[in-house]
Parts: C-alpha cells; structure tokens; sequence
C-alpha cells in the first residue's frame, strides 16, 4: 500500500471525483489536504468530508496572485504525523503547497509536482522574474509531474520536467456520466429555452464561468453583439455564473440592445439543462489555465468558439473540425466565429458531434492508472 497525501489549494467539483476514484484503488492509502475551503473565493458547492482542511488567515492578494493567500504553517506538522511514501503537490504558489515541497526535500521524501500553468498566460515582469528564480529550484527536484495537457507539460519542461517521469491528471468531468446525463435530458430541451427566454428560432451562445474580467464575458457580449450584422436569424446570449461584473455587463447589455440572460451560479441539472438549451459554448478568456467548462461543453455535444489563451484549446479543440479558434482580445475574429455557427446549422451539428467523439477519452480512468504507475514507480526507487 502506497501512502499518498495531496496538497492542494481548494475543493473544486471536477478534482473530488478524481481523488475519490484514486482513494478506492486497492494500491493506495490517500490523504488529502486543502489550504483553505476557498482561496479565489468561489461560490460553487463542494462536499469533500474525508478531506482535512487546514486553518489559519488569508491575505487577499488576488489582485497580485489571482488568489488569496492563506497562511497555513500547520501543513508541516501535519506531514509529519502522515508519514505520505509520496506527496501530491499542487502548484507552488500557496503556503501550504511551498511548505510541502520543503517538507519533502528536507525529509528526502519524493513529491509530484501539479501545474496547469502554461507560457502563453500573460504574467508581468515581476512574476517571470520570480519564476525564473524559483521553478528551477523545486521543478527538477520533483520526482514526477502531472499535467492536465499539453501546455502545461511545455511549460514544466521549460522549467526542467522529464516527460518521461510525467503523467496527465486531466482537469475534467466524469465525461462518461455527464455526457449520459446531457442525453437524458435532451427530451427537456424546449421546455429549458423556454425557461432561459430564449426565442424558439433565436441561436443560443452559452458562456460559463465567473464574472470577472479574466473570463471575458464583456468581449463575448460585444462579440454576440456584432455578430447579429452577419447572422441569418436573432441571437440569444446566456451568461451561467456570478461575479463583480454582473452590473456591469447588465448595463453593456442594455446598451448594445441584445438579448441576453444571466442565469447567476448554476450547478447540477439546472446546469446541464443550460449546455442542453445552447446551440454554441463560447469561452474567450484573456488568460485561462484550462477551462473545465470546455469539457462539459463537449459532453453536451456543443461546437466550440475559443480564444488562443484558453490552455484546454490545445488539446480538446481542433479548429474547422469540432469549433473555431480565435485570438484573446479579438473581437472581430470572435463575432465572425459566432456568426459563422449561427450561420450554418449543419456545420454546427458536426462540430458538436466531434466535440462529443473528442472528449471522449478525457475521462478518469486513465488518468488513475496512470497516477498509480507513476506513484509506484516513484516509490520504488526511494
């Protein structure tokens, strides 16, 4: 039995299926360990109750760091009493997760570095500085990594990684679930429009996420804006999250006279029932990790419209075949994008139907037999 223990920064609702999936695998023993219940402030509902949560404040330095920063020294004691045979580091830019690094490399224990951070996030100097500092420090060190993609494999070789030494831990769904669940609710679809205000005829683009700057969701409302020049029939935007921004794009709305419906956090059914009243998902976010809500849009069977800094595209979108890459900050490669959808029925269904064969493989499974060879692997040589 591998003693396993993750350190991460929060609970999210995709990443706990995951663990539990590796907490039944006869093979291991797993812990896992969060800095904080949230540290980007998140409205969403997660139950972890197995997981340990540590204590302590939280400096709000999300304008710097794009998160709290929650000061959780008791992460080193707590290792302590663990004994892991490995640890599960998730990113480096919390205190419990550079405490845990240490831990490991002053009790020679092997950890195995997350990211998903990738080069085309657009960082201030200040930030590349430190990082050119620090990452070689902790980076080959490591005696594995796990990477949700391509991207973010590029920008840990950049740093010292061994692709041969990493394995994918994909930021996902249960694809297979959720893509079962979309289906079953497909019979719902008028009534769900219908509920969202949509016009039966009207072309629904869905965007998913938090109401921050960020995310974009200002360039979308401009971008669906723009594209009614162009587009045969009415379109119809739905905004599924909350934020800081709401009023304000409120106001963006009523100003560029489109029609558009902001739903605030959905989570569950109501969720899938908005992916299931879309015709198009669009995410066009100045910088983005990955983008989970991509994977979702993919079991739902949705053609794609994505901006070049959303990590997930690499991977999940392959241009002129499941959706249309455009460049952040590009509106009016965005409005032709979504113009072009709304445009051609067929195209859209092809699209949505790649979307779905696509996905597919970026489930679970895999990736939790991946994470046990390379645990046992990286155990057996200590």
């Amino acid at each position: 039995m591998i003693r396993v223990t993750f350190v991460l920064q929060e609970p999210t609702p995709y990443r706990t299926p995951h663990l539990a999936l590796l907490a039944a695998h006869p093979e291991l023993e797993l812990t896992v360990v969060y800095a904080s219940r949230t540290v980007q402030r998140r409205t969403w509902t997660v139950s972890h109750e197995s997981a340990i949560f540590l204590s302590g404040p939280k400096l709000p330095l999300g304008r710097i760091i794009h998160h709290d920063f929650a000061l959780t020294p008791g992460i080193w004691p707590l290792l302590g009493r663990l004994r892991p045979d490995v640890v599960a580091v998730g990113g480096w830019s919390i205190l419990a997760t550079q405490l845990a690094i240490l831990w490991c490399q002053t009790h020679e224990v092997p950890y195995l570095l997350m990211s998903d951070s990738h080069l085309r996030e657009p960082r201030p100097r200040w930030t590349q500085a430190v990082k050119r500092a620090v990452l070689p420090r902790i980076v080959p060190q490591a005696a594995g990594w796990l990477v949700p993609g391509s991207l973010a494999l590029e920008h840990l070789a950049a740093y010292g990684a061994d692709a041969a030494r990493t394995a994918v831990f994909p930021l996902t769904v249960d694809v297979g679930e959720l893509s079962a669940r979309t289906d079953a609710l497909r019979p719902e679809r008028d009534e769900a429009r219908v509920g969202l205000g949509i016009a039966p005829h009207a072309v629904a683009v869905l965007g998913v996420g938090r109401l921050v700057p960020f995310k974009a969701p200002d360039l979308l409302v401009r971008a669906v804006s723009r594209a009614r020049a162009s587009a045969p029939g009415p379109l119809h935007l739905v905004l599924v999250g909350d934020g800081p921004l709401e009023a304000e794009l409120r106001e963006l709305a009523r100003a560029e006279g489109i029609a558009v419906t902001f739903t605030g956090l959905l989570e569950g059914d109501d969720l899938l029932r908005a992916y299931v009243a879309a015709d198009v998902f669009a995410l066009l976010s100045r910088r983005e990790t990955w983008g989970v809500v991509v994977n979702e849009a993919m079991c739902a069977g949705l053609p794609l419209v994505l901006s070049d800094a959303v990590g997930a595209a690499t991977d999940l979108l392959e241009p002129g075949r499941n959706g249309l890459l455009v460049p952040a900050g590009g509106l009016d490669e965005a409005a032709r994008a979504i113009a072009q959808l709304a445009s051609e029925p067929a195209l859209r269904r092809t699209f949505g139907d790649r979307s779905r064969q696509l996905i597919s493989s970026w489930g679970y499974t895999e990736s939790v037999e991946a994470f046990v060879r390379l645990a046992r692997d990286v155990t057996a040589a200590r």
